[in-house]
């Protein structure tokens, strides 16, 4: 099943494609079977990278898919790279890209603007990478009314306390353009407030923290326990209109990362330890079988998701969130350069069967991308000499 579908073109938009092309000093060919997706990397020292990449074109050598032959990639960095036998582009880069990394965010604009100018498909265009600032995102999902935090942009502590008013306790304060979960304060009352000094300058998110763990035990039954004890985050891999689970954390924190997760804590030596005498054994149990339940299971409020992506112009995109007790999502933040190592790096890999999963994700991501991308036949172009 395609994903996207080619719009209609009107001669008029045709012939001012073509118009560009001779601009560009470019000409039609036949269509060649083997046409490449450009795919766009950080160059060395250029960016922060993740091991998703790596990772994905290894499981491509291992399938031998066909995708493996398709990918160029390119580093920022690297000189202008010729697309004339690129159908697509695929933009993998840290975001927001602009706010930080504005050299690649540059170099990247160059390259989507003349992929446009020749009506090849782009992916995750630069454009879109720089709406993932916590603000941009929170501004246009509540445009969009996409379920999420409300959240204001501050720079000095005296724009925190009017925010922290303005949005109600409790409240996460917390950079503006990071992902990770470091520096990441939780304002529960006037005491955390007094403690919470920001440095002059600095752009920081506020973000109303709502307690999902609350809603579950405000309802009571019908749910798995650790629902009602601990507090949860979901993520999900969203390509096009596609959508597949990845995994669900608790944790004992309202901000739930895999560093304070209890897969996390369960993966101790300690609490190895203790478990052959027995103990921790059933919690550990119930852990592995809502996340397994989790990964096999139908995303519920996927609709949601993929508008969340969407809305922000991506096309590909991790997403955090918290299911409510009534199937509705509250979604968090929305990644398009996510972390996804091989399986056998996984938090307690060979107990939650990851190695597996991770396999599947990148497989299914493989199908998706190459669905994403096809052999148009409406023909490649070459460079030419101008006269």
């Amino acid at each position: 099943t395609k994903i996207w579908h080619a719009p209609c073109v009107d001669i008029a938009t045709e012939l001012g494609r073509q118009s560009r092309c001779q601009i560009l000093g470019l000409r039609r060919m036949q269509t060649t079977q083997n046409s490449k997706i450009l795919v766009v990397v950080h160059g060395k020292g250029r960016g922060r990278e993740v091991p998703t990449g790596k990772a994905f074109q290894k499981r491509l050598a291992q399938t031998n898919h066909s995708l493996l032959q398709d990918i160029r990639i390119h580093e920022t960095g690297a000189g202008v790279p010729s697309l004339a036998d690129v159908r697509a582009i695929v933009f993998w880069l840290g975001d927001p890209l602009q706010q930080k990394y504005p050299d690649c965010y540059t170099e990247a604009k160059a390259i989507a603007d003349e992929a446009e100018a020749l009506g090849l498909k782009v992916l995750n265009h630069p454009d879109a990478l720089c709406n993932t600032s916590k603000t941009m995102q929170a501004r246009i999902w509540s445009e969009k009314k996409v379920p999420s935090a409300a959240v204001r942009l501050v720079r000095n502590d005296s724009q925190l306390r009017s925010a922290v008013f303005e949005l109600g306790k409790p409240c996460i304060v917390r950079s503006d353009c990071e992902h990770a979960q470091r520096d990441v304060t939780i304002v529960r009352n006037q005491e955390d407030l007094a403690r919470c000094s920001l440095t002059s300058g600095t752009a920081s998110a506020v973000l109303r923290l709502y307690d999902i763990r609350q809603e579950y035990r405000d309802v009571r039954g019908g749910f798995s326990h650790l629902f009602r004890e601990y507090h949860h985050k979901a993520r999900a891999f969203v390509i096009g209109d596609q959508v597949m689970a990845s995994h669900l954390f608790f944790s004992k924190s309202p901000i739930v990362g895999l560093s304070n997760s209890l897969f996390s804590r369960e993966s101790s030596h300690n609490r190895a330890v203790a478990r052959k005498f027995g103990y921790h054994r059933h919690l550990l149990d119930e852990l592995i079988e809502a996340d397994q339940q989790y990964f096999n299971s139908p995303v519920l409020g996927r609709a949601h998701l993929v508008q969340a992506v969407r809305s922000l112009g991506l096309d590909i995109a991790a997403v955090d969130y918290s299911i409510r007790p009534d199937g509705q999502v509250m979604i968090w933040e929305a990644n398009p350069y996510f972390w996804l190592p091989e399986g056998e790096s996984s938090v307690l890999s060979e107990e939650r069967h990851a190695v597996e999963r991770v396999q599947k994700s990148f497989d299914w991501m493989a199908d998706c991308l190459q669905a994403a991308t096809p052999q148009t036949g409406t023909g490649e172009f070459e460079e030419v000499v101008s006269a």
